[in-house]
């Protein structure tokens, strides 16, 4: 009897890796060069808008020498069309996600999370800091907070742009999603999602500073495919916000 439900239990170990799909590949960072034209929309005012319902992207544009990203680990690679069934409803039980502030920066910059997934903020800098947010998915704002840390749950997706109020170059970016089909690049470009079911998805690449870009991708059962996502500003202005 205990030999049948060895068997039982590696057919089943079987089915559920011939079942499981993965998608794996490199994100690459072209440089940014020079923008010598001056930008007929130098001189108009400019106004961050934090209100990414629709995680729209705009442009700043400024008639200035572009600089050079070449980090792709801030690189955020999502599903970003995924079937009902697929998306879950609750959040399973996991410690807070940390998000360290050390010399006036969010470490790290950008992260993914679950909805339902509360996010630590460390305060590791000798100066009182708070966090701030105005997205619609998100608003709040913490209280100063030296020599403890400072928890905010985030409960629907959508983007949310993280500042201070003590150094307004900090800036950080949390992407919450309804399903936990996302992963980070690693400092050399490369990542790998896995545990996929078989299906026809959206797949996206987002950095702070490159404009998305979008794979439509089948996967089937057992495959793993590789995906390469090339984000390229070359010709674009300094920054891309939202």
């Amino acid at each position: 009897m205990q030999k049948f439900w060895i068997i039982l239990l590696g057919f089943i170990l079987i089915g559920s890796s011939l079942e499981a799909a993965a998608i794996r590949g490199k994100v690459r960072l072209r440089k940014k060069g020079s923008f010598p034209q001056p930008s007929p929309y130098a001189d108009n005012v400019f106004r961050t808008d934090l209100r990414f319902t629709t995680w729209h992207l705009k442009r700043k544009f400024e008639n200035v020498n572009l600089k050079n990203y070449t980090d792709p680990s801030e690189a955020i690679i999502y599903l970003s069309k995924v079937p009902e069934r697929y998306k879950v409803k609750e959040v399973p039980d996991q410690e807070p996600i940390k998000v360290v502030i050390a010399g006036a920066k969010f470490h790290p910059r950008t992260i993914p999370v679950m909805t339902g997934s509360t996010v630590e903020f460390c305060n590791e800098d000798p100066v009182a800091h708070d966090v701030y947010s105005f997205s619609s998915t998100k608003p709040f704002q913490t209280p100063f907070f030296h020599n403890k840390n400072a928890f905010v749950t985030f409960k629907k997706p959508g983007g949310v742009s993280l500042k201070s109020s003590i150094y307004k170059s900090m800036q950080g970016e949390i992407l919450v999603l309804d399903h936990p089909y996302f992963t980070k690049a690693r400092p050399d470009g490369f990542y790998s999602m896995r545990n996929l079911r078989p299906g026809i998805y959206h797949i996206t690449a987002w950095h702070p500073e490159f404009p998305s870009v979008t794979k439509e991708v089948e996967v089937n059962y057992g495959e793993t495919i590789n995906i390469d996502f090339n984000l390229s500003t070359m010709g674009l202005p300094e920054a891309m916000v939202r």
